[in-house]
């Protein structure tokens, strides 16, 4: 994030300024809006964008530095300007990477190193955006469990920025320069008359990638697609804005009335306000719902210093504004590791008191950033005047950084090489009352032997057997056909459901291999079996009721002996959908197959959106601590009540065997029963397969064997 002390053009007047009070009070604002809505989201919802104003704060100083010393020099340094960035942005950064991931074995479970390690090294090498793009993660969902360096994912947009954007600006010089030749050859002229108009083409070339980038978020955007809170190409015309404001300012040389300017800046504070009070988690973003505050933005920018009646000049010169602006860099490094340190020990989010601690706690952190690595770096006589020094010792930083950074994924899997023998050890020897089985054994709960948890705690996210190819995507406009058990047998079982039905297929793969049944599978991610659109349809998120209308006349084609539909409580329909479950199940009745609904698994609800795995991780010799209420575990089930009302279909419920009659533990008989937030691992399904045989309406499964 470069200073707000470049040298610029007042669009009030011609004297240039060494500093600009009024940029600094909107860093001020943007790292407030953003530290409010991390600390406490209701007093600012939409305090998100923050991060926006940054974005074009950036996109301004930066892009008039360089048109500075291109219509200086003819050219731009790369390694001076590369070189300078190392010094205001490196330094900061690399402590705060550091601290977070030293601190990482005394505040995080051993689940979760392995991925702090991976944004550590992502944010080191500034491509921490990519890395959540890629994964998929969904910044403004309630229901993402953040990570402690997930905020760097701006710091990877800007500095990426910082990599192309100068040779824009000297495309734009060569351009000028070409342009002159020619002109002087058509005048007959040795020379141009006039300097290269550098700015002129700078503008051109600015509004071409401004344009092409909010083309690209605006697509992204509007199909609904995660990744595009994320990644370069969507955020790049916010940066481009600021630079193209920049590029007209001086050329303009806006002399517009004191009266206007102070309108048009009041204007622009009252768009930011309007954003970070109106905007939510729903609002498409970064493409439309970016647009509002970067205008706003550049109309405080635009309107430069003020004065008289409406001036905003009295509060941006107020130094405890001035001061937050100075420690907004460290300020927004500090506050985000901060607030979920918190939530991970805490298991719950911040009071509002709570809150006005933990932004003290970041301000200070913050003011020990700037003033003891910040600032001093940055006028280091050593590398402030040697280019290469400052680039060389950049670079070995960073490979330090990125050395310690895999420190706790290096300890997580030693630790889990120590896990894994002993786990390995009892799925070998299980103990009587192992799994499921231990609802037999024990007196009021499950039996659980020692610690070893099968599988271990870091490995439960890959507790899962099934073809991920047999798995339809939720943006995907088909679900997948795949053959399972033994595909010559006569009798055919067809699974069909979302995720949830998903998880069954294994165990069910098992019966029917045992029984010699064919089983066929209809599953998709995110899709209910319903001809009611889920809420998340609406926006693209997943498309449900085309695949799951195809996936119907494939059935009622040709019938199997017996259809098993489960579907996920959690799943919000645009009207109750009873009636549309009810439709699907009738028909198929009407061609010929069983039907049977297995009622949805309880699911954990554990305080902070925590995972069961982290919680187990957490606290290995008591395990118990992770159980969930059962009234909390266990939702309406629209489908099972659909099913219930209905003659000739069963309902198969096996809550039994997740719960006792009060709670419903994430270990059972030594096994951790699930997977991920709401998904049971394939090793507790496993341990149900006889119960989930000896329910199952006679016949379903086909003839026995022998």
């Amino acid at each position: 994030m470069p200073s707000a002390r470049d040298i610029v053009i007042d669009p009030a007047g011609p004297a240039p300024r060494r500093f600009l009070p009024e940029v600094q009070a909107l860093r001020a604002l943007a790292v407030g809006l953003v530290v409010l809505y991390h600390l406490y989201p209701a007093a600012a919802p939409g305090g998100f964008v923050g991060v926006d104003v940054f974005f074009v704060i950036s996109g301004f100083l930066i892009t008039g530095h360089l048109l500075r010393e291109v219509e200086a020099n003819g050219r731009v340094s790369l390694p001076r300007f590369w070189a300078a960035r190392v010094r205001r942005i490196m330094p900061a950064a690399l402590v705060t990477i550091a601290a977070v991931v030293l601190a990482a074995p005394l505040i995080w479970p051993v689940t979760q190193w392995a991925d702090i390690s991976k944004q550590a090294l992502a944010s080191v090498l500034s491509v921490q955006n990519w890395v959540l793009a890629f994964d998929s993660v969904d910044y403004l969902s309630k229901d993402n469990q953040p990570t402690a360096l997930q905020h760097f994912w701006s710091l990877g947009v800007e500095e990426q920025f910082y990599v192309f954007w100068p040779f824009v600006v000297m495309a734009a010089a060569v351009l000028a320069g070409w342009a002159m030749r020619r002109a002087a050859r058509a005048s007959g002229r040795r020379r141009a008359p006039a300097p290269p108009r550098v700015r002129a083409w700078a503008v051109l070339l600015f509004c071409a990638v401004l344009l092409a980038s909010l083309a690209y978020s605006f697509s992204l955007v509007l199909g609904s697609d995660p990744s595009a809170y994320f990644v370069t190409t969507t955020r790049v015309w916010e940066l481009a804005a600021g630079g193209l404001l920049a590029a007209l300012l001086p050329a303009a040389g806006w002399a517009a009335p004191g009266w206007v300017r102070r309108l048009v800046a009041l204007a622009g504070v009252a768009v930011l306000a309007f954003v970070a009070l109106r905007y939510t988690a729903q609002t498409p973003f970064p493409g439309p719902g970016a647009v509002l505050p970067v205008v706003g933005t550049l109309a405080i920018i635009a309107a430069g210093r003020t004065s008289g009646w409406g001036s905003l000049h009295p509060l941006t010169d107020w130094a405890p504004v001035q001061w937050v602006g100075n420690v907004s860099y460290s300020l927004y490094l500090w506050h985000w590791p901060v607030v979920v340190a918190f939530t991970q020990l805490a298991l719950r989010t911040p009071r509002w008191w709570e809150a006005v601690l933990l932004g003290l706690l970041g301000l200070a952190l913050a003011a020990a950033s700037y003033y003891l690595v910040e600032r001093p770096a940055r006028n280091w006589r050593f590398t402030a005047r040697h280019t290469w020094r400052a680039l060389g010792i950049g670079a070995a930083a960073t490979a330090l950084v990125a050395a310690v950074a895999v420190v706790p994924s290096v300890r997580a899997e030693a630790a889990g090489r120590e896990q894994a023998a002993a786990a390995a050890e009892l799925a070998k020897h299980p103990p009587r009352g192992f799994g499921a089985q231990a609802w037999d054994v024990a007196e009021g709960g499950p039996f659980v032997k020692g610690t070893a948890v099968v599988p271990i705690p870091a490995r439960a996210g890959y507790d899962r057997r099934t073809d991920p190819g047999c798995f339809g995507d939720a943006k995907a406009d088909s679900t997948p056909r795949c053959e399972f058990g033994d595909k010559q047998g006569k009798h055919t079982i067809a699974l069909v459901g979302d995720s949830h039905a998903e998880q069954w297929l294994d165990v069910l793969n098992t019966l029917a291999l045992e029984r010699g049944t064919k089983l066929v599978s209809y599953v998709k991610k995110s899709c209910p079996f319903s001809p009611v659109p889920r809420k998340l349809e609406r926006d693209g998120y997943s498309v449900c009721t085309k695949p799951n209308e195809a996936t119907m006349r494939a059935l009622e084609k040709d019938p199997p002996d017996t259809v098993i539909v489960s579907s996920w409580t959690g799943s919000s329909f645009v009207s109750d959908s009873r009636p549309g479950y009810g439709d699907y199940l009738e028909r198929l009745k009407r061609a010929g197959s069983r039907v049977v609904v297995l009622r949805d698994t309880p699911w954990p609800a554990l305080r902070g959106n925590a995972k069961a795995r982290d919680c187990v991780a957490a606290n290995p010799t008591r395990p118990e601590a992770c159980s969930t209420p059962k009234q909390k575990a266990l939702h309406a089930d629209g489908l099972a009540q659909a099913a219930a009302a209905m003659d000739g279909v069963s309902v198969v419920d096996l809550t039994d065997r997740f719960c006792s009659d009060t709670s419903c533990p994430a270990v059972i008989g030594n096994v951790l029963v699930y997977r991920d937030a709401n998904h049971v691992g394939d090793t507790y399904l496993g341990t149900l397969a006889a119960d989930l045989e000896a329910r199952l309406p006679r016949g379903t499964l086909g003839p026995a064997k022998g």
